[in-house]
């Protein structure tokens, strides 16, 4: 049987097979019995093999030949049945890795139950292959006729428990054994249910043992093998020390265990090596009491549920040429006077998942995870070719770490697989807790991501990465050439990523660096921190710091973004499904934007800001240093901010905001721009209300545009050749709101749109104290203007006023003109009479609130004087 694919002629694979025989009866009285399977059977199908002989029943006088060629599982495997024939070939072939063939839980009948008759060939197959015989095939009465076959891989000896080796009733200590041949390095036995007990060193070739015990005192133990070096479900305890050599193939300690005084040493030169405990409760352990443990392969190190415990050194190395991995899951490394080192270099990386978008991990942390060490080094390197994540953490994990401890994951790769990144967490957040040491982190990419978050489609888990602090710092460098220093917020649908959490006690300090973004994310809490937290982000084409996502914020930071040709700093509202809330309470913001929109930006709703600093600047073009936008629940308490622009605002503030207790807000144009620019509801509930302080050169110190609402406010403007103040939007104010503007050529206060309420002063050197120009309409405010040289109030234009504002306006300049009416002005002076009323609905029937009580509102009427109102202006 030939499986293959019949358009390109290639062996079939996946689950494809050459031959199966089950529950069959072949026979033959006076013939031979060939049966030839072929087929590139894929080795995620272990329990298929090209050719497969189940409970069936082959039986000839004369030569039973079973041939059988895979890629990766099984060439020939036979299983609960019987063979009789006078002679029996079993050619078996695993090109590429598994098993050339197995013969199981059957019984040989005729000419072959003393194996005399019997050849068994793996030629062909690959260095680490395998080969298996149970005990239905071996016994005590055939066993020696095995052992002089020449079998070109390693291939297992059932022992039904007796002893391979005991020297306890001899003088002469020790056990050397060399069972490789000089024409066939491959060639061994691995010893099944046995036991050994030396007194002495023991030294062997072409050796492995499954589901034994090997116990030396007063000696050391080397396994040294062409081939592989199983040792699957053995105990190793030695008085020595432990080496473990496999030239092609693996080593393979699952359910084993080893104790030794001395170094132990696991090295495959082409293979992997794997330990692993039964569960999480019955770990696999690996002790050496006075030396360390090293293990290194060329291929892959798998730890699962096991315990390292040494006095001096742990290594773990994985060099690869091609593909790499180092895997850890349940596991703890302690060393009690040395480090802990974890190595992986590969130039490509097996993927995880195989899916039309497979995800890969070169290092990969699952579970729960320990290290206890003076120092502890953690580091993944993968080349252009790779794919994937160097060092990933899997869905949920632990890392517990005591000691110092460096973890450098570094990815060269091309950036074209969506989860290129040198350091990753996948699915469920990662916690990693620090205690007795410093934790610091680096992570460097070409092209993909240095840090990066990854959720799937429809996923409601929370997502990220959290510190836990035990008197520890931590540091993190993350930078990327072409893409993104970190990403740790991401949306789509129902999934996102949940960013950073800090607890416990200890200084935090992130930076990161991108050609696109310096970081985004979506969660930031140190609301359970006793420490300092310090952020900064570098972005090219991105925003230096990035939060527009799902955002959720708590605890105070120092967040310093700055971008070439976006936002430095952008915190803002967007889509996600967790309520936004932004706590920024004690945190300093410092932004900066060489072409971007903005230095800082500050907008959305659930917005809280109390004794914090805001430091923002664009260095060119039209971008604002600040820009503050205002939804729903946006608070500034107590806060300073900063700006500086060029041809932009230096703080732009819009929408809905309360401002408290004294907010400072100062902005700078060196440029044609504003020093503030301001539109929008700016309401204050509690203490001193905002202080608004601009200057500019040629633009306006302070411009209110749009309709704006400023209650308990102080604005005060400078400028060159532009306005102090540029009220050209709707001003509406309470009285204890103050406008000031000065300026050295231009207008100290320009109204060209309505004004009510607040206390104006204008002045200027050369120029007009107070403009009202076209348009202007003053209610219930009091307006003083003064000039040097120039007009102290100047009327342009269609303007109103009601008789209060009138009457107490001040216009005065020293060489100049006090008051002047330019030759279009139209000034009307009108009174204001407000009632309050019952309030009635379209019928004229009272509106009544909840309580059932009548509600109230105030009307407000306009009118001509009836008293002439005069104007006045003063000039010395």
């Amino acid at each position: 049987g030939l499986a293959k694919n019949l358009t390109t002629g290639g062996l079939g694979a996946a689950s494809s097979s050459g031959v199966q025989l089950s529950g069959s009866n072949i026979s033959s009285t006076g013939g031979n019995i060939t049966l030839t399977g072929t087929a590139g059977t894929d080795v995620s199908h272990p329990s298929i093999s090209s050719l497969q002989v189940s409970n069936s029943t082959l039986t000839t006088n004369n030569v039973l030949t079973l041939n059988g060629t895979t890629e990766t599982t099984t060439g020939v495997k036979v299983t609960g049945s019987t063979l009789s024939a006078a002679t029996l070939n079993v050619n078996g072939v695993a090109r590429v890795q598994g098993t050339g063939f197995s013969l199981a839980t059957s019984q040989l009948l005729g000419g072959l139950a003393d194996l005399t008759n019997v050849s068994l060939s793996s030629a062909g197959s690959a260095a680490g292959a395998q080969n298996v015989l149970d005990n239905s095939i071996v016994n005590d009465a055939n066993r020696d006729t095995l052992l002089a076959k020449r079998i070109e891989n390693m291939t297992t000896v059932d022992m039904a428990g007796n002893a391979i080796f005991d020297d306890s009733a001899k003088s002469d200590k020790g056990w050397t054994q060399d069972y490789t041949l000089a024409d066939l390095p491959n060639h061994g036995w691995v010893f099944n249910n046995t036991s050994v007990t030396a007194g002495g060193d023991v030294s062997l070739k072409g050796a492995g043992f499954t589901n034994s015990v090997v116990t030396i005192t007063n000696g050391n133990l080397s396994i040294d093998n062409g081939g592989p070096a199983p040792l699957t479900g053995t105990t190793l305890t030695v008085d020595g020390g432990v080496n473990v050599h496999a030239g092609a193939g693996s080593i393979d300690l699952k359910n084993g265990n080893i104790s030794a005084k001395g170094n132990i040493t696991l090295k495959a030169d082409a293979g992997s090596i794997a330990i692993s405990g039964t569960n999480a409760s019955v770990k696999a352990n690996i002790t050496s009491t006075e030396g360390g443990v090293n293990l290194a392969s060329m291929q892959a190190i798998n730890i699962t549920n096991a315990n390292f415990l040494a006095d001096k050194d742990i290594s773990l190395n994985v060099a690869s040429e091609v593909m790499g991995t180092l895997g850890i899951g349940n596991a703890s490394f302690t060393s009690q006077s040395g480090d802990v080192d974890l190595f992986l270099d590969t130039k490509k990386i097996t993927p995880i998942i195989i899916t039309t978008d497979s995800q890969y991990g070169g290092l990969i942390f699952s579970g729960e995870n320990s290290f206890e060490a003076k120092n502890i080094n953690i580091s993944a390197l993968s080349s252009k070719d790779a794919r994937g994540f160097s060092l990933l953490f899997e869905s949920g994990a632990i890392l517990n770490l005591k000691g110092e401890t460096h973890i450098n994951a570094s990815n060269e790769s091309d950036g074209t697989g969506r989860n290129d990144a040198a350091l990753g967490s996948r699915y469920r957040r990662t916690q990693i807790n620090v205690s007795d040491g410093d934790l610091y982190i680096t992570a460097s990419a070409l092209s993909g991501t240095g840090i990066f978050g990854l959720v799937t489609a429809g996923q409601w888990a929370d997502a990220g990465f959290e510190f836990v602090l035990n008197n520890s710092d931590l540091y993190i460098d993350a930078n990327s050439k072409f893409g993104n220093g970190i990403t740790l917020g991401c949306y789509g649908g129902s999934t996102y990523i949940n960013g950073l959490t800090f607890k416990g006690n200890g200084n935090v300090s992130v930076h990161a660096q991108g050609g696109g973004y310096g970081i985004t994310l979506s969660r930031l809490y140190t609301g359970e921190l006793d420490g300092n937290v310090q952020l900064t982000g570098i972005g090219g084409n991105g925003a230096g710091i990035d939060a527009s996502i799902n955002t959720v914020f708590q605890g105070g930071v120092s967040l310093s973004g700055s971008s070439a040709d976006d936002v430095g700093v952008s915190l803002s509202f967007g889509p996600g499904i967790q309520e936004h809330n932004m706590n920024l309470n004690g945190s300093n913001v410092t932004g900066s934007s060489e072409n971007g929109s903005a230095g800082i930006l500050i907008e959305g709703k659930n917005i809280s800001f109390t004794n914090g600093t805001l430091t923002g600047t664009a260095t060119s073009g039209n971008g604002s240093g600040v820009v503050l936008t205002g939804g729903s629940n946006y608070t500034l308490d107590g806060a300073s901010i900063t700006g500086t622009a060029a041809a932009g605002s230096g703080i732009a503030v819009n929408g809905t905001l309360t401002v408290n207790n004294g907010t400072v807000v100062k902005g700078l144009a060196t440029g044609g721009g504003n020093g503030v620019t301001v539109s929008g509801d700016l309401v204050t509930d509690s203490g001193d209300g905002i202080s608004i302080t601009g200057t500019a050169f040629s633009g306006d110190g302070v411009k209110v545009d749009g309709d704006t609402t400023l209650t308990n406010a102080m604005l005060n403007g400078r400028a060159d050749s532009g306005n102090g103040v540029n009220i050209a939007g709707n001003l509406t104010t309470d009285s204890s709101t103050q406008v000031s503007g000065h300026a050295a050529s231009g207008t100290g206060v320009n109204l060209g749109a309505a004004l009510t309420g607040a206390s104006v002063k204008g002045s200027s050197d050369t120029g007009t104290g107070v403009q009202l120009a076209d348009n202007a309409v003053v209610t219930e405010a009091v307006l003083n203007g003064t000039s040097a040289s120039g007009d102290g109030v100047t009327f342009t234009g269609n303007v109103k006023m009601d008789d209060t504002s009138a009457a107490k306006l001040n216009a005065s300049s020293t060489s100049g003109t006090g008051l002047k009416l330019a030759d279009n002005a139209n000034v009307s002076i009108q009174t204001i009479t407000k009632v309050t009323q019952e309030k009635k609905d379209a019928d004229g029937n009272p509106v009544l609130d909840a309580d059932g009580n009548p509600e109230t509102e105030t009307i407000t009427t306009q009118a001509p004087v009836t008293t002439p109102v005069t104007l006045t202006g003063t000039s010395e």
